[in-house]
C-alpha cells in the first residue's frame, strides 16, 4: 500500500463533535515517530508490502515453496539495505513463521519461533493475517514476545522529528488496537484559528502513515493530534486533543545569496514546547487527617488534670484549693485569679475550717495544668484548604494554602461558667444529677506554602506530582480521655464522685469538695454529702470525655498527588500530606485532601 498525501478537505464539525472531550483512552496504546520524507524507508518500504502480498497471495493457493522464496529474496533485501529496524518488516518475518507451522508443524518450532521474535522485536503488535490465524500460532506469538525480551509500549511517546524543510512531513504511528486499527490525523498551522484538517492514515498490518504536502505545512510549525480507532471505528486512543494538541516546531528559513548570517549574539534561541499543565490553579480542597496524640507528652486543651480520690491519689487541701480555683476562674486561666479572691471563696464554699490548710497548700501553677494524653492514634476529623498555586516552570508550581479545620465529635461537659458563683454553687455544683454545659472547641487554622513537581507526560490529563509544604499556625487532633465528664465542674470524673478520702495521716477523713459535711454528722442520712456524691455517680452518663490536644504552631513534611484536567479550565485534585507538627505537643498529622480545582 502506497503511502497517502493529506487532501484539502477538512474535518466535520460532527466529527469533532464525536471525539470532543475524548481523554486518554485505557484499551489501545499508540506509538508516534515522525521520520523524515527523504527517509530510505520510502522504496524498499513499498518493495517490502508488494513482496508480503504476493507472497501471502501464493500461500492461498498453497504454493508455500514459491511463497517462501519471495519472503527470502525480500527478508534478505531489506536487511542487506539498511533497513533492518523497518517495523513494515515484521509483516515478512511473521508471515515466513507462519508458512513454516503450515508447512512443517510443531516440528519446525525453533525456526518459527527464531522468526516470530525477530517479528516481535520490530514490531511488537505486528497484525497476523486473517488467512494464518490459529491457536497454535496465537500461542507461538505468546511465546515469541516473551523470549524476545521485548515489552509492549505502555504509553504514548514522540520521537524528535527529522526537519522536512521545504518537503512533506511524514507521520507515522504504530497501532495496539485489535487487528490493527486505523488512525487519522488532524492538523493546522500553529496560532491559526481555523479548523484543524483531517487526513485518514492508511494502515498497512499496524503502522499507519501519512504526508503533509510542503506547500500546504509552510515550513512553519504545526499543531496536531492523531486518534486510533479499533476495528468499530470506535476511538481506542489517542495522542494530542483538539483543545490540547501537540506542537511541531519547523526553524526552516530561506538560504538566499543576500541572506546575512547572524552573529551569536543576533541569533534567536530556539523557545520551549508548551506545558499542558494550566499556569494557574485556584483549588478548593476538603479533607481529613489523623496523626499520633501525644508523641511529644501532649496534654488536653480543656481538660485540667483530674482528681482520683479514694484509689491511688490521696485528696487533701492541695486538691481542694486547685478544684475552688479552676471553679472561681470559669473562662480565665487559673494563675489570674487574685488571691483575696480565692481567700474569699475558699472561706464561703470550703469545708469549715480548712482556708488556712489550703491556701499553704496551693500553687497556682500546678492547679493550672491540663491533663495528659496517651499517646496514640487520634482523628482530625474534617478540614477546608483553599490554595492559590502558579506554575514557574514546565513542571513545577509554588503556591500558598489554607488549613481551616473544624473539630468535629468532641464531647466535654463541665459547669455552667456564665452563672454566679452563688447560683453556679447551689444549680451545678450540689446537684445531685448535674447536667452541665457542653464546652466548645476554638477554630482552628494554619497557612503554609508547597512546591510540587508534576510527573507523566506532557499529553496527559492526569499528572501525578510529589512535593514539600511548610508553615504555621496549629491543628487539633480529637482524643479519647479514657474517662467520664466533670458536669459539676470539681476536677473529679462523675463516675469516680466520693463524699470523702482519708487524710494524709491515713487516720482520719478530708471531704472532698464540694462534699463538706461528708466527714460529720449521720453519713447514713439520704440526704448526707455522701449520698450527694454516690448520685452524681449513679447518674454518670457511661461515654467518656472526648477532649482535643492542640499541635503546632509550625509543621513542614512531604506530599504527593494528582491533577486530573477534565476540561481547559476545570480539573479535579487529590493530595496525600505527611507532616510533622512542632515544638508544642508535637506530633505527626497526616491530612488527605481532594476537591476541584479552577484553572487558567
Amino acid at each position: 500500500m502506497d503511502r497517502q498525501t493529506v487532501s484539502n478537505s477538512r474535518t466535520s464539525p460532527s466529527s469533532f463533535r464525536a471525539l470532543r472531550g475524548i481523554g486518554l483512552a485505557t484499551a489501545g496504546v499508540l506509538a508516534l515517530g515522525l521520520l523524515a520524507p527523504q527517509s530510505a524507508w520510502a522504496g524498499p518500504r513499498d518493495e517490502m508490502k508488494a513482496a508480503y502480498d504476493a507472497a501471502l497471495a501464493q500461500a492461498n493457493n498453497l504454493e508455500y515453496d514459491q511463497a517462501n522464496n519471495i519472503l527470502n529474496t525480500a527478508i534478505s533485501g531489506a536487511e542487506s539495505a539498511g533497513n533492518g529496524q523497518d517495523p513494515v518488516l515484521a509483516s515478512l518475518y511473521m508471515l515466513r513463521a507462519a508458512l513454516t507451522f503450515s508447512a512443517e508443524g510443531h516440528g519446525a518450532a525453533a525456526k518459527i519461533l527464531a522468526d516470530l521474535q525477530r517479528a516481535v522485536s520490530l514490531n511488537y503488535y505486528v497484525v497476523v493475517p486473517m488467512e494464518m490465524r490459529s491457536d497454535d500460532i496465537a500461542a507461538y506469538m505468546q511465546q515469541a514476545r516473551q523470549a524476545s525480551g521485548a515489552s509492549a509500549p505502555q504509553a504514548i511517546t514522540l520521537t524528535e522529528p527529522v526537519e522536512a524543510c521545504g518537503a512533506p512531513l511524514h507521520f507515522e504511528v504504530l497501532l495496539s488496537v485489535p487487528d490493527g486499527g486505523q488512525a487519522a490525523l488532524y492538523w493546522r498551522k500553529a496560532g491559526s484559528d481555523s479548523e484543524f484538517i483531517g487526513a485518514e492514515m492508511p494502515a498497512f498490518s499496524n503502522v499507519a502513515e501519512v504526508d503533509i504536502p510542503a506547500a500546504e505545512h509552510g515550513d512553519v510549525n504545526i499543531e496536531y493530534f492523531i486518534y486510533a480507532f479499533d476495528a468499530s471505528m470506535n476511538p481506542a486512543a489517542n495522542l494530542g486533543l483538539q483543545d490540547q494538541p501537540l506542537v511541531l516546531e519547523q526553524s526552516c528559513a530561506d538560504e538566499g545569496p543576500d541572506e546575512v548570517e547572524p552573529t551569536v549574539e543576533d541569533e534567536p534561541k530556539k523557545p520551549k514546547g508548551p506545558s499542558s499543565l494550566p499556569r494557574v490553579w485556584i483549588n478548593l480542597g476538603v479533607g481529613t487527617g489523623f496523626g499520633i496524640a501525644g508523641l511529644g507528652g501532649g496534654t488536653a486543651e480543656n481538660t485540667y488534670r483530674q482528681f482520683f480520690p479514694a484509689g491511688s491519689q490521696v485528696y487533701g487541701p492541695a486538691e481542694s484549693g486547685c478544684a475552688i480555683a479552676r471553679w472561681v476562674a470559669g473562662p480565665r486561666d487559673v494563675q489570674d485569679v487574685p488571691a483575696a479572691e480565692l481567700i474569699q471563696a475558699f472561706d464561703s464554699f470550703g469545708a469549715p475550717g480548712t482556708t488556712g490548710d489550703m491556701m499553704t497548700a496551693y500553687n497556682a501553677e500546678e492547679c493550672a495544668e491540663h491533663h495528659p494524653v496517651s499517646t496514640g492514634f487520634a482523628m482530625a476529623p474534617f478540614h477546608i484548604a483553599p490554595e492559590l498555586s502558579f506554575r514557574v516552570g514546565k513542571r513545577v508550581s509554588l503556591g500558598v494554602y489554607g488549613r481551616l479545620q473544624v473539630v468535629t465529635g468532641a464531647s466535654m461537659f463541665r459547669d455552667d461558667p456564665g452563672k454566679d458563683l452563688t447560683t453556679s454553687f447551689a444549680e451545678d455544683v450540689r446537684n445531685p444529677t448535674p447536667v452541665g454545659v457542653k464546652q466548645t472547641t476554638k477554630f482552628t487554622w494554619a497557612v503554609g506554602a508547597k512546591f510540587k513537581y508534576f510527573l507523566g507526560k506532557e499529553t496527559s490529563k492526569f499528572r501525578p506530582f510529589v512535593g514539600a509544604f511548610a508553615g504555621g499556625g496549629a491543628a487539633r487532633l480529637r482524643v479519647n480521655m479514657g474517662f467520664a465528664n466533670d458536669r459539676n465542674g470539681n476536677s473529679i470524673p462523675d463516675d469516680l464522685e466520693v463524699g470523702a478520702d482519708t487524710d494524709l495521716t491515713g487516720t482520719g477523713c478530708y471531704p472532698v469538695w464540694p462534699y463538706n459535711g461528708a466527714c460529720t454528722g449521720d453519713q447514713t442520712d439520704p440526704t448526707s454529702d455522701t449520698n450527694l456524691a454516690a448520685n452524681v455517680t449513679a447518674t454518670a452518663n457511661s461515654a467518656n470525655r472526648v477532649d482535643v490536644a492542640r499541635i503546632g504552631p509550625f509543621f513542614f513534611g512531604a506530599l504527593v498527588g494528582f491533577n486530573y484536567q477534565i476540561v481547559k479550565n476545570f480539573a479535579l485534585f487529590g493530595e496525600l500530606h505527611i507532616g510533622g507538627w512542632l515544638p508544642n505537643d508535637s506530633s505527626m498529622l497526616i491530612d488527605i485532601t481532594v476537591g476541584p480545582a479552577i484553572t487558567f
